[in-house]
Formats: structure tokens, sequence, C-alpha cells
């Protein structure tokens, strides 16, 4: 007997009784990356993946992507074969890609990229979906709910890293990435190009940790604002970005993960990068004077990577 999260995961018994070869995911080849997409053949089995946050990975969230017959209408309509994995996927098969991950790790497989690339951004549709259900709504109605822009961000980076054409995998890298803000990008969505509503909106996008006072475990961030929001306008005018903080004005409950920074830009990936430099000296001057520190550590720069090496 199959459980209804082996359902959910695409494991149970397909028509005709028995578990072929094509519905075991460990026989599926995995798409050679030394080739474009554009340039591979639309007869050989591509596969994509897509990597769900740790905090948005719970069987909720799979219950949400994939339960009540949504599975089967996404692999019709995209004509695909879709496996989730990982925590807080509900699997108990430790042969399936991802099994071991803390996080959900979602497995796409079909001949046509094209349409492989068009399931990724109805999966992506509906993590957004999910968090603006279960967030109050705000009270101006053109800010988005907290966990969005950290949500965004991990899609952004998880697409960059799962393409083929992708060279650079740094981890914690600014990438083009759908933008938070306004909320009407998201909640007036539209299908197909052309019709009713506005295009996609995408900018340049990175996040920074905020660290917690090693006593209380009180997380700072106000000090990035400045006086009177002095310092989100010096962000704007010194290197044409955006910043949002989320979590130390008294937002916490509204927050599915951990406060942060979000550093957008619709100039370029080098203002989002200088931006961040100045962020990070200032969080870093703030952690030795407060007794502050953040969970992954410091983070580090271009320069001092270079530094590192030499």
């Amino acid at each position: 007997m199959f459980s209804d999260a082996d359902e959910l995961l695409g494991l149970a018994t397909p028509r005709g009784g028995e578990h072929s070869d094509d519905n075991r995911v460990s026989s599926v080849p995995v798409a050679n990356n030394d080739h474009d997409d554009d340039a591979m053949d639309e007869g050989d089995l591509q596969v994509r993946t897509m990597e769900v946050p740790r905090w948005l990975s719970t069987t909720d969230v799979t219950a949400h992507l994939v339960g009540r017959g949504k599975k089967k209408t996404l692999e019709e309509e995209y004509e695909c074969t879709i496996v989730i994995a990982g925590h807080g996927s509900g699997t108990k098969d430790p042969s399936m890609p991802g099994f071991h991950l803390p996080h959900l790790h979602i497995t796409m497989s079909g001949h046509d990229v094209r349409q492989l690339g068009r399931l990724r951004r109805a999966l992506e549709d509906s993590l957004i979906d999910y968090i603006i259900e279960n967030t109050p709504e705000q009270e101006d109605s053109r800010n988005a709910p907290p966990s969005l822009g950290r949500l965004l961000y991990s899609l952004a980076l998880s697409a960059a890293n799962a393409s083929p054409k992708t060279k650079d995998h740094t981890p914690n890298r600014t990438v083009f990435a759908r933008s938070h803000y306004p909320m009407i990008y998201h909640t007036r969505r539209t299908v197909e190009e052309g019709a009713n509503g506005p295009p996609t909106k995408k900018v340049w996008m990175n996040v920074v940790e905020l660290p917690q006072d090693d006593n209380s475990s009180e997380y700072h961030g106000r000090f990035l604002a400045g006086k009177q929001g002095s310092l989100l306008e010096y962000y704007r005018t010194k290197f044409n970005c955006r910043v949002d903080i989320y979590g130390v004005w008294g937002d916490d409950d509204d927050l599915m993960c951990a406060p942060y920074v979000l550093v957008t830009s619709e100039e370029g990936k080098g203002n989002v990068d200088r931006c961040l430099q100045f962020i990070e000296h200032r969080v870093r001057e703030h952690e030795e004077k407060y007794g502050a520190s953040r969970a992954g550590g410091r983070r580090i720069l271009r320069g001092e990577m270079q530094m590192s090496d030499s």
C-alpha cells in the first residue's frame, strides 16, 4: 500500500498495476550541464531541479504544491513528471534524489525544456501564493509580506544554480530576481504574455543576515536604517538601491524566516554589491560594539576572497 505522502510525491503505483522503470527517478539521466538549453535535443529527457528554502520546507507546503490532485494536473499540463524529496516531503524512499537534504528538493523531468521552465514558474507562483495566504495583510497594500523577498531571492538563486548556462555558483551571490515590490506584480499575476495585468518586474537582489544579541538573542537591524530613515535615503542616492529591513520593527510575528535585510536595484548587479559591502562593514562594527553575532558568521566580501587566495 502507498501512503498519502507517496501519492503526493509520485511514488504511487501507475496504471497497469506495476511500477515500471520509467517511473523510477533513479533511472532518469541528468541533463548534460555542458550544453545550453537551446542546443538540447527535445527528444532527450531533460531534468531540472528546484530548491525550496529550509524555513519553508514543511509538509503543509508540500501539500500546497502537489496535494489534492495538483501534481497530476501539473504533470499533464506541462508534459513532465514531478518528484519531491527532502525534509518536509514525507517520502520514506532513501533512493530518491535529495532524500537526505534538510529542505524540499523538487526534480522535474520532461522532453521540452520550455515546458520545464513554465513548470518552475508555476511552482514558484504557488510558493508565493502560500506566503501571501498565510501572512496577515499589510497596512499598505503595496508592501509585500515580510518573508516574500527572502523567498524570491532563494528561488532566483536556485533557478540560476540549476541552469546549465550558469558558470558562477558562488553562494549568497547577487542574482536577477522577481521584484517583491509593488505587490501588484504578484496579486495581479498573468499566465500569458499580453493578457490583462502588469508584466513581471525583475531586479538585482541579495540578502543580508541580521545579527543577534549574544545574551538576549534579540535581532539587531534598526541601526541600518539610521535616524529617521536617513540611511535608507543614503542607499537610494549613493547606490541606487532599495533596502528593506524585516523582523526588527515588531513585524517578527509575520515572518516565516529569520529577520533579514533585502537589497535590490534596477540599475545593475554592481550597485547591489557595493551597497552590500557598505552594509556588511556597518554590521561588523555593530557586532563588535554591542556583542552581537550572526549564525552564519561574517559575510566574505570580494576583496577578502582575493586576499585569502594570495
